[in-house]
């Protein structure tokens, strides 16, 4: 992330205005006319940064890894990203909200650890292309159904999103620590709960993973957080 500053024009509309004003009240044919118009130009200007400052916001720069397809996979991914904080600004649920914070957390410093060691692309290629995807998914239909939620109806799905999303965020937390310790480890883990929800409600897409998985040849790091069969 890094800053970028916004400037308001309205200071410059101000000072042109009251500018304007002036001429046609007391009009500038003398000098002490035109420094009187200054004057009024100056203090409106004033007013106007003072009434409409400028704004600092954070804009995410592009990925610079040095690797052309880790640049755009990253790309994709913080647009995937983009859907989840939207999804999660539709989410009135508190203790959800702070589950998908998490989440977005650590996958924006698995990005980070990816932009900066771009060979770990291998370790990641499943992560970014299914599993990020399939998360954004759920919660979208989340989303989707708040109203229903607030309303009373659709509590089981809730209940059952909110369970998956701590699996969610086990997963996501011990692929960073695995990032972060510079090796690969296999996730194998008891996430049954969301495979089942993920089946029910259309969202899984198991064949796709397996073969996206085979294609590269490598293990799964998250082996069984959206596809393993319900005990």
């Amino acid at each position: 992330m890094e800053k970028k500053t916004i400037r308001s024009g309205a200071p410059f509309l101000l000072a042109g205005a009251g500018v304007l004003v002036y001429a046609v009240i007391f009009g500038m044919g003398t000098v002490s006319g035109y420094l009187l118009a200054a004057g009024v130009c100056l203090l409106a200007f004033a007013a106007g940064k003072k009434l409409f400052p400028d704004r600092v916001i954070e804009v995410e720069r592009a990925a610079q890894s040095g690797d052309a397809q880790v640049d755009a996979l990253i790309a994709e991914a913080r647009t995937q990203l983009a859907a989840i904080r939207a999804a999660n600004d539709a989410i009135a649920d508190p203790a959800l909200s702070a589950q998908i914070d998490d989440i977005e957390t650590t996958c924006r410093t698995i990005l980070l650890r990816l932009e900066e060691q771009p060979k770990m692309l291998s370790t990641l290629r499943t992560f970014l292309r299914y599993y990020l995807p399939t998360v954004m998914k759920l919660l979208d239909a989340r989303a989707r159904v708040e109203q229903e939620v607030e309303a009373g109806a659709g509590a089981d799905f809730a209940a059952r999103v909110c369970r998956a999303m701590e699996d969610v965020q086990t997963a996501f937390h011990q692929q960073l620590d695995a990032l972060n310790e510079f090796r690969f480890i296999n996730l194998e883990s008891e996430m049954d709960a969301l495979s089942a929800m993920l089946r029910s409600e259309g969202l899984s897409a198991q064949e796709e993973a397996e073969q996206t998985a085979q294609q590269d040849g490598e293990e799964d790091p998250f082996a069984g957080l959206f596809s393993q069969e319900g005990k």
